[in-house]
């Protein structure tokens, strides 16, 4: 007989994965056959289509970030001077002719109708049935199904709707609603890969909600367009709140949910449903951020593409229950805030992130077509109005278009009247989370000592343990990044392993073996962190992961870093602890900009423009090819030193790092 703490962990997945569906797949069989009146009858509501519409049009005005009525002449400046004007044309035309740039593929013309059910890169497409998780992934016959997702998200509204702003064109918003038209037409509910994953319908309602508020007074639009759209938005709200993807550790893919029934429920207050799932996620945003973020900030998915996808969802999410008055916690505030400290930490100078984890390109909003990726500042921007932080004002180093729409004029102001702070930057730690941040202004080293990922479940964390990038004024030793997902499991499988990491590999086998493309069989690197200090002349941090003590000799890798501020030298010493003799590699990745010159025998000298770097390295070193992945569908050569011996253990590598 189950234990009562068993029941309850294990009643939330019956309930989720199991009850709710079952009793969807009866519902949507309903909704689909029903007539417009019936359905208006459904959601608690008498009258005619028209007086549905007309009643959400009416109550709807100051439930979001903007409005058409904010569309003024300060606005418009603000948008064009942080966007240029021709940028935010060229942007929107595009989506005007069906021409896309999706997860790392050129601007590509899909033609009309735009194929919604296919991954245009393989040439994949899916049938318009329901269809299980196995031919979703459909992993023996390569494609990738996060190319119709990204479509079908579509971020395309804002590229649409900022043009029509700028333009008063109604070119811009025919096609808005031509276009979510036809996804409803060739996206029955229930039907198709669009209607398979919650996550992928909360980014899209909350994206449609947006298109709503650019659009809502346009006279462009067919009559009767918005009773089918908000029937769609409700259908929507159904089929999330019918497949929460709880699970016993709950990652973005739940918290999107919580953000899209947060959104719809604000949307559509004032009828049952929207009450309900209000009722449902407020309390659910508050347990997400304390259950799924560190105390010092740090996402617990381990991967800094993801912390900023779950910061998205945190502060809009935030800012909206602001708007309409709904009161989140000190706790919640206070977290929130940490995330910011984390985001300012990992951001570079030169405006990149290191790749540490998984990055799969993911966003709630994307403000502009060509926004890179890999600059977060944005939301530096946005957290630096929201707490009304001078450090965050000036790491963001600018007024992002992203907070002009979540603050509109009020946010220029807050913004302008900050300033800048003109703190020098300064070392730091995140525990909890298990990265560590050395830095001078010039130089910018991020080191992963936590676990593996998803609180040792793997999630979207990689066998990196000990790993670390180097940035001195231009990115040098590098995280090999992801590439994709099931595309390519050969790729995926090698850009997650411990030989794409800038750490050991003991015997050739992993840090730790993983079950799929997200599980780890088991984490047993139970990284501890032995020393750290930090102050104006050096950093130390010492830290060791026993992943190898499965080994039938245990092995332990210790790493110590040295971070000589006033000799600008780096010192990494490895030590590995055993007593038989076992094979060791050790492999540090470049930028693929960065070309490596021998100058003596364990000397290299690595150029990344006019700057440089140093290293010497106790055991002799080969020069190898690479792959590295700066963002996801994108995979380049690149080089790296590797480092192979056979050693009886102890044995001890030393690298110094001259930064020139």
């Amino acid at each position: 007989m189950l234990h009562p703490a068993s029941w309850r962990a294990i009643l939330p997945i019956l309930q989720y994965r199991i009850i709710r569906p079952v009793k969807w797949r009866r519902t949507v069989t309903s909704l689909m056959s029903s007539t417009d009146s019936s359905f208006v009858s459904a959601m608690g509501r008498s009258g005619s289509c028209e007086d549905f519409a007309l009643g959400i049009h009416s109550s709807n005005r100051l439930r979001f970030f903007f409005h058409p009525r904010n569309r003024k002449d300060f606005f418009l400046n603000t948008l064009t001077s942080v966007q240029p004007y021709e940028s935010i044309l060229e942007e929107a035309d595009h989506v005007l002719g069906n021409r896309f740039q999706t997860l790392g593929s050129p601007l590509v013309d899909l033609g009309n109708p735009i194929p919604w059910q296919r991954d245009f890169k393989s040439g994949k497409e899916w049938p318009l049935r329901e269809l299980s998780v196995e031919e979703i992934l459909d992993l023996k016959n390569p494609s990738d199904v996060k190319v119709p997702w990204e479509l079908s998200r579509f971020h395309q509204v804002w590229w649409l709707g900022k043009a029509s702003w700028v333009t008063g064109n109604p070119a811009y918003a025919e096609k808005f609603g031509s276009l979510v038209s036809d996804w409803i037409e060739k996206n029955p509910a229930d039907q198709g890969t669009n209607w398979t994953v919650a996550m992928e319908a909360s980014i899209r309602a909350c994206n449609w909600i947006a298109g709503y508020y650019f659009f809502c007074e346009s006279q462009a639009l067919q009559k009767g367009f918005w009773f089918r759209f908000f029937r769609s938005l409700l259908v929507h709200g159904l089929f999330i709140e019918s497949h929460i993807e709880y699970s016993g550790i709950n990652g973005n893919h739940f918290l999107s949910n919580v953000v899209g029934l947060l959104y719809l429920g604000v949307f559509f207050q004032d009828l049952p449903a929207g009450k309900r799932w209000l009722r449902w996620a407020i309390p659910q945003l508050e347990k997400a951020i304390q259950k799924q973020v560190y105390d010092d900030g740090v996402d617990h998915e381990k991967a800094i593409a993801y912390h900023r996808l779950v910061l998205e969802f945190f502060y809009s999410s935030a800012l909206l229950c602001k708007i309409n008055n709904i009161t989140l916690s000190v706790a919640f505030w206070e977290k929130l805030s940490r995330m910011f400290d984390f985001l300012k930490a990992y951001s570079r100078a030169d405006e990149t992130t290191p790749l540490v984890g998984d990055a799969d390109d993911g966003r709630l909003f994307r403000f502009s077509m060509h926004q890179p990726i890999n600059d977060h500042r944005h939301a530096l921007s946005v957290g630096a109005i929201l707490f009304k932080r001078p450090d965050l004002n000036s790491a963001a180093g600018r007024f992002d278009q992203e907070a002009l729409w979540y603050f509109g004029g009020e946010g220029f102001e807050i913004c302008r009247t900050l300033g800048m702070e003109s703190k020098p930057k300064k070392s730091c730690a995140f525990p909890q989370g298990g990265f560590f941040v050395l830095q001078t202004e010039n130089t910018h080293v991020f080191v992963d000592a936590g676990e593996i990922g998803l609180r040792g479940r793997g999630g979207h964390g990689h066998n990196d343990t000990l790993s670390f990038e180097l940035w001195h004024k231009a990115s040098f030793i590098v995280d090999s990044g992801t590439y994709t997902y099931t595309a390519d499991t050969k790729t995926r499988k090698l850009l997650q392993g411990t030989a794409s990491h800038n750490t050991f590999m003991v015997d050739d086998l992993e840090i730790t073996d993983w079950a799929d493309l997200w599980s780890v069989a088991n984490d047993s690197t139970n990284p501890k962190v032995l020393k750290w200090s930090t102050d104006s002349a050096a950093d130390v941090l010492e830290a060791e992961h026993f992943g190898y003590r499965r080994l039938s000799d245990p092995v332990v890798h210790r790493r110590k870093f040295v971070f000589d501020k006033t000799k600008n030298g780096l010192e990494v010493t490895d030590t590995l602890t055993g007593q038989q003799a076992h094979t060791l590699q050790l492999r540090f990745h470049f930028h693929p900009s960065v070309s490596i010159e021998q100058e003596e025998k364990n000397r290299y000298l690595a150029s990344n423009g006019d700057h440089r770097i140093r290293i010497a390295i106790s055991e002799e070193a080969d020069v190898v090819g690479t792959l590295y992945s700066p963002s996801y569908g994108i995979l380049q050569q690149s080089t790296g030193l590797q480092i192979r011996l056979h050693k009886t253990l102890p044995h001890t590598v030393t690298t110094r790092i001259t930064l020139l």
